[in-house]
Parts: structure tokens; C-alpha cells; sequence
């Protein structure tokens, strides 16, 4: 469970400034505060008008921003997680990391 923070236009921050509600999802989980910050969650209970009066009962989540720059930047940051795994693999294997299964 990740808490995220929603403003006053439910767009999702991974830092509070005091003025924002603070909500705890799974949604978010494992993912890197480019993608988070590129969505708009409505809690359950709270409304959500769009520009065109379009009214949208939470809860709810979907990108405020264009969904393949998100996708990028989260295949960005797995890659770079996979790299650091990596190297701690290869550190405390002294840079033997073959794994051999029967």
C-alpha cells in the first residue's frame, strides 16, 4: 500500500504540502514518481468535474498526462532498478552471478 497525495484537482503527488489529502492505494505500488505524478485519483466519496462539465464519481484513476511518456519513464525506472540489482548481485557474488538449476 502506497500513500500518494491528491491536490485540489486530484492530481497525484508523492510529496504532501500540507494543503493536500493524503490517500493510500496499491495502485501506485512499485511504481516511480514520474508515473504517479502523471495520474489523477478521486477518493471514493468525491467528485471530480472535468473542464467540459463531464462530473466523475471516485473512485477513480486515470492519466492526467499522455500515457506513453508514463509508460516510458516507468520502463526507465524498472531498467534502472534491474541494473542496481544487478550490481549488488554481481558485488556479493564477487562477480560470479550464474545460477545453474537441475
Amino acid at each position: 500500500m502506497k500513500t500518494v497525495f491528491v491536490d485540489a484537482d486530484f492530481l497525484c503527488h508523492v510529496t504532501g504540502d500540507g494543503t493536500m489529502t493524503a490517500v493510500e492505494t496499491d495502485f501506485f505500488d512499485g511504481k516511480c514518481d514520474e508515473f504517479i505524478e502523471g495520474y489523477r485519483l478521486v477518493p471514493a466519496g468525491c467528485t471530480w468535474t472535468r473542464a467540459d462539465g463531464e462530473v466523475f464519481l471516485g473512485e477513480m484513476i486515470a492519466p492526467a498526462r499522455p500515457c506513453a511518456a508514463l509508460e516510458e519513464a516507468q520502463h526507465a525506472y524498472e531498467l534502472e532498478r534491474l541494473a542496481q540489482a544487478e550490481a549488488i548481485l554481481n558485488e556479493l557474488t564477487g562477480g560470479v552471478n550464474d545460477v545453474h538449476c537441475e
